[in-house]
């Protein structure tokens, strides 16, 4: 398997929209497929064009109502875009699907949350409201709202899309 983050991984193993195979990465529709390979090999064959000129494109999905969302662009540097002798390409894919896998108890050590406030803000990444979330967890909206000022001092974050993209971060 090509290097990849536990995520991309997973999205593989899913093979849900994309998967690796000997013959190399295949999309679901054979046309994805064309779309995927055209954009592999300008990101490699031309790296100083920087992102594929497809790229982004969606890849659409059997098991899923969401496509996944793929970006194709050179390794990185142009400098160090070789690997084994042969250059690279990278290969971002984006998972809109709200069963994203999150780990609280990363949450509560990386940060300091405590286990109602990684909780919390597993369901905000997952693009709940903080309504829909206090409801989920059987707490009041203000309780919720109290969890989510502590939630920005612990991770020196100031508005839920910041909160958001920080701990995404660490998940893909």
């Amino acid at each position: 398997m090509p290097l990849a983050n536990r995520t991309a991984r997973a999205i593989l193993q899913k093979k849900d929209g994309i998967a690796l195979f000997d013959s190399g990465l295949v999309a679901e529709r054979p046309s994805d497929t064309r779309i995927l390979r055209s954009a592999l090999q300008s990101a490699v064959r031309n790296p100083e064009r920087g992102e594929a000129e497809q790229s982004p494109f969606p890849l659409q999905r059997r098991f899923s109502a969401n496509a996944l969302i793929v970006r194709v662009m050179p390794g990185p540097g142009l400098d160090c875009c070789e690997w084994n002798g042969q250059r690279t390409a990278l290969l971002k894919l984006y998972d809109h699907d709200p069963d994203l896998a999150m780990d609280e108890k990363g949450l509560v050590a990386i940060y300091g949350l405590t286990r109602g406030e990684a909780s919390l803000a597993v369901k905000l990444v997952q693009g709940k409201s903080i309504e829909a979330a206090a409801d989920e967890l059987c707490i009041s909206p203000h309780t919720a709202r109290t969890h989510l000022k502590r939630i920005f001092m612990k991770t020196d974050t100031h508005r839920q899309p910041e909160l958001v993209l920080r701990i995404l971060m660490l998940v893909l």
